[in-house]
């Protein structure tokens, strides 16, 4: 491949001087001459320069002045001025501007220009090969991405449950109210202590939707670092902020199509309320660094732990915002509620994890059955289904499982939460252990909330799990 020859345009007014530049690089390149600035803005119209090269100081405009007015229509130009000692200072600004390059000082020496020019167009072609490569990792990021979803979604086939798994009226009450909405585009908010199934909830209303085919996303509101929640969910622009070395697209672009679970949406910060309220009503997004907004088309699903009404009461979460999320609600019921939903969930449990750690377990002997059925399982379904894991991990095979494997907790509170030895201060303390352990499954682990909801101080509370450990 032939390495192109490089253009100059060189402009002083002196033509002695004009010359003196044309023999020292008439062998290496093709030159363009001009004795002004007006003169040289129109060669700029017809040839293909690459570099600039020009007198600052000039009758009429100058080379700083010249130099700013071509800068405007071809900013990718190599720009080098020519100046005496007296005139250096006024190029700092146009130096810092980025209107200049770099300058070279009177009297100057041929070898010296062939130097600063040089250097000057490879760093060009550098910067033109790292824009290249830019756009060509962006395009093959798209690429990625475009397959991590796909690739999500074959996983989340095999990994989830086609249908929702129960056996109580309870759920078949709730899946027959949600079968009036997946078809429509109405926002959904799902209710219930942690660990009751809300994001199984929220992807069988995606599956049942009309938006079946497309991406699904889950995202927790309450889980990415605040610095970084505008990026996350809206996307930035290369540039935006330190750090952003290309354009990057949020969860509502990515998700655009289909469904955005926004789990735990009562932990969104302040600033991340207001955003989703923007997206809600006007069905559009600002990435960061942007200065004109994207059009999403996203079904919206929120999900929330929390009693939303008292958080907005309480100043913590936005009254509009609530009203927005609030168009069709539904409470998923914790486990205890549900006791005809235990068994199934556990059979089906059973199952899974078999398959998954390739172990033949047996099935559940009828005692163990009536443990699983007697337990309150205040972490709910999340609960139940890690206890399933632990016995099918514990379990000889094919051999029937019995109570024997089952978790300490969960055998010796069967027969109505009381203890074997019938010591009233042992009672006591199992309420308090199983009070406390219940508030901080049902509070995600929060010691402070837990306290709160106790009504008894962080430090009492940080004592008596220190006991509870003992």
């Amino acid at each position: 491949m032939t390495k192109k020859k490089y253009e100059l345009l060189l402009v002083d007014d002196e033509l002695a001087n004009l010359q003196k530049l044309q023999r020292t690089f008439m062998d290496q390149y093709k030159v363009h001459l001009a004795q002004s600035g007006e003169e040289a803005l129109q060669i700029l119209q017809k040839a293909p320069i690459d570099a600039i090269i020009t007198d600052q100081k000039m009758p009429g405009m100058t080379g700083i002045e010249f130099l700013e007015l071509s800068q405007k229509t071809y900013p990718n130009l190599v720009r080098i001025v020519l100046t005496g000692f007296a005139e250096v200072d006024d190029l700092i600004a146009a130096i810092n501007a980025g209107k200049v390059h770099r300058y070279i000082t009177k009297p100057w020496e041929p070898d010296e220009v062939r130097l600063a020019v040089q250097d000057s167009l490879e760093k060009m072609e550098l910067m033109k090969e790292n824009e290249r490569l830019a756009v060509e990792l962006k395009s093959a990021n798209e690429k990625l991405q475009t397959e991590n979803i796909i690739l999500r979604r074959e996983v989340e086939k095999q990994v989830f449950p086609q249908s929702i798994v129960y056996g109580s009226q309870e759920m078949e009450n709730i899946l027959r109210l949600l079968r009036r909405v997946t078809g429509t585009e109405t926002t959904v908010l799902i209710q219930g202590e942690t660990g009751t199934g809300k994001e199984l909830v929220a992807r069988f209303i995606h599956k049942e939707s009309n938006r079946s085919e497309q991406i699904f996303i889950p995202v927790n509101c309450g889980a990415i670092p605040k610095d970084l929640v505008e990026s996350e969910f809206f996307g930035h622009s290369r540039g935006a902020f330190t750090g952003a070395t290309q354009e990057k697209k949020g969860y509502f672009e990515m998700a655009s199509g289909g469904t955005i679970f926004l789990d735990e949406i009562g932990e969104a910060p302040p600033e991340l309320q207001i955003k989703l309220l923007r997206v809600i009503q006007e069905s559009e997004i600002m990435p960061v660094g942007y200065h004109q907004p994207k059009k999403v088309d996203v079904r919206i699903i929120a999900s929330t732990n929390r009693d939303l009404k008292a958080e907005v009461a309480a100043g913590h979460f936005r009254q509009d915002l609530f009203f927005r999320i609030n168009v069709f609600s539904i409470t998923i019921p914790p486990l205890r509620e549900r006791k005809k939903d235990v068994l199934p969930l556990a059979e089906y449990f059973l199952q899974q994890f078999s398959k998954k750690l390739n172990r033949k377990a047996g099935s559940f002997n009828e005692e163990t059955r009536d443990l699983l059925l007697g337990y309150s399982w205040p972490g709910n379904v999340r609960e139940l289904q890690n206890e399933i894991e632990r016995l099918v991990l514990l379990s000889e095979a094919e051999k029937s499982i019995g109570p024997e494997l089952l978790s300490d907790h969960i055998k010796q509170r069967h027969r109505h939460g009381l203890p074997s030895d019938g010591n009233l201060k042992s009672a006591v303390r199992e309420l308090e252990d199983a009070m406390i352990k219940n508030t901080l499954a049902r509070l995600d682990q929060n010691k402070s909330r837990t306290a709160r909801a106790l009504g008894i101080s962080r430090q009492s509370l940080l004592e008596k799990l220190r006991r509870m450990q003992e």
